[in-house]
């Protein structure tokens, strides 16, 4: 029998056959497609088996139709496309790959009288497994492709991400942060149309579309799309994706493209509240700036220096428990030669109390330059604030006019803390006659003048309910603790300084390291 096959024995024409086989090897690991690959494969066994007609086919992965390698035109479909026309006169192979594509191998012997001998089989099988191994290159080559331009188009979202990031939470873009977003997204993640759906309330605010122009989602585009969404204040944020593109058609999106999108949509919650708590810093700014205004009136409208009245000390104090407070006081000479001690407290803190501070103090400035009587001089007052505050705002007072040469001290206490009076035998009287706080009822009130006579050595001391009140850590009052009529009563020969700077060391004792909870004024006057 003639050898027409490869005898790998040293014999004459072996080394031919080595040789034909290892060139037929190398041009099959050269092979880039599978075209190449046929003809190469075609070529191989053509130089081997000349009378021989090959046929190489391939079937791509879910394809039922097998492909002509050599012009890639349909070659039918099913097992028997495989087999041999006649038995013993060819030779055929299948072999299918882990990618789910095969590869078909058909040969037939044309010379006539005999069919393909055993050394051919063992040929055609050696530059089978040779053609199975160089498509595995093929397909190893393809993958590194295709890993290759996954992980640079994975790098081009990441980078995307961080730039949209940084797009999405600049202020002042001209752009939307949920539409920069949403055509960044459909971007990166080849969607060929994508939504943005802004609903508040049970209805729908605001929808964009990518392209632009689109209307609402259909049925339709929910199938095989990607979605995600978050809360913001009352509104929430839907994003839709659908319709994913790639090089080869219509594609699935992957779960990259979900945690994308993912990413995106934090990156606007993110934006949206930076925005809003931007907002309300500057809006922060703009009380403080007010705050730091209505404080340095408040400065203006409390007294720095008390005025010097022959034969008396006097002194004052005023802690704010803010940077604006709602106390006043004030010893205020009057043309006539007497002297009107005030001191007054608003019921709340803070900005709103500044401005019903400064109301009082304007226009009690007014009334005792006029000469007005005190009781007329208070109901004034009372109309005056009741007009200028809210319903939940009033002013409690007391306003005294001190005769200096007498003693005399003509009184009306408007809702306020009893004022002390302490006589020279040591008993401490308080100063109550008056009537309800100014501001409470838009009506001239039947207000009550009280009159003493301030002797040599007696004192007066005016004060508001942040020092009776003053609370420690645990929650107790200083009056309950110390009761102030009582302190008074013991600093008898205090001068008004060493009273008032004793006065505050007790409530800092008291208190510890509580927080100040309202404003600290007390007014002292002494005559000797």
């Amino acid at each position: 029998m003639k050898q027409r096959g490869i005898d790998l024995a040293p014999a004459e024409g072996g080394r031919h056959h080595i040789d034909a086989v290892a060139e037929s090897y190398r041009l099959l690991r050269l092979a880039s497609s599978v075209r190449d690959l046929g003809a190469q494969f075609t070529s191989a066994v053509s130089r081997m088996l000349p009378q021989a007609h090959t046929l190489l086919l391939f079937r791509p992965a879910g394809g039922a139709l097998w492909e002509n390698t050599a012009d890639g035109t349909p070659a039918g479909s099913g097992p028997g496309i495989l087999s041999p026309s006649e038995e013993r006169t060819a030779y055929n192979a299948l072999r299918t790959f882990p990618d789910g594509s095969s590869l078909g191998v058909v040969v037939e012997n044309h010379e006539p009288g005999g069919p393909i001998v055993d050394d051919d089989l063992v040929s055609l099988e050696l530059l089978t497994a040779f053609m199975e191994s160089a498509y595995q290159e093929i397909l190893h080559r393809r993958q590194e492709k295709d890993l290759i331009f996954s992980l640079n188009h994975r790098l081009l979202q990441l980078n995307s991400l961080i730039d949209t990031g940084i797009e999405v939470s600049r202020f002042g873009g001209i752009i939307p942060p949920h539409q920069l977003a949403l055509q960044r997204a459909a971007s990166l993640t080849n969607a060929s149309r994508g939504w943005v759906t802004v609903s508040g309330n049970g209805r729908i605010i605001e929808t964009v579309s990518f392209p632009p122009g689109m209307e609402g989602p259909s049925p339709r585009d929910r199938l095989g799309s990607i979605a995600t969404s978050f809360s913001f204040g009352e509104c929430t944020y839907a994003f839709l994706l659908s319709g994913k593109e790639s090089r080869n058609g219509a594609h699935m999106f992957e779960g990259t493209d979900q945690m994308l999108l993912d990413a995106l949509a934090r990156q606007v919650h993110a934006s949206l509240e930076n925005r809003y708590l931007h907002a309300q810093a500057l809006e922060m700014q703009r009380m403080e700036q007010d705050v730091a205004v209505a404080a340095s009136i408040q400065k203006r409208i409390l007294p720095t220096d008390l005025p010097h009245i022959a034969g008396y000390e006097v002194e004052g104090v005023n802690i704010p428990s803010r940077s604006v407070g709602g106390d006043y006081y004030d010893c205020i000479p009057l043309a006539d030669g007497r002297l009107a001690l005030v001191i007054a407290d608003v019921a709340g803190k803070g900005v709103p109390a500044a401005l019903l501070v400064s109301s009082l103090h304007a226009s009690l400035a007014a009334y005792l330059e006029s000469g007005t009587p005190l009781v007329p001089l208070m109901q004034r007052l009372n109309r005056v604030i009741c007009h200028a505050a809210t319903d939940d705002k009033f002013i409690t007072a007391f306003l005294g006019l001190l005769t200096p040469s007498t003693g005399e001290l003509h009184s009306v206490n408007a809702g306020h803390n009893p004022v002390y009076w302490r006589r020279g035998n040591g008993t401490v009287d308080e100063l109550i006659k008056g009537g309800v706080p100014l501001g409470m009822l838009d009506m001239d009130f039947p207000y009550e003048e009280d009159r003493i006579v301030i002797q040599a050595g007696e004192h007066v001391l005016l004060y508001t309910d942040g020092i009776t009140e003053a609370q420690n850590e645990q929650s107790q009052l200083f009056d309950s603790d110390v009761p102030l009529k009582e302190f008074f009563r013991r600093q008898n020969r205090s001068t008004p300084r060493d009273f008032i700077d004793e006065l505050l060391a007790s409530l800092k004792r008291f208190t510890g390291d509580a927080p100040q909870s309202d404003d600290i004024t007390a007014l002292h006057l002494v005559r000797r």
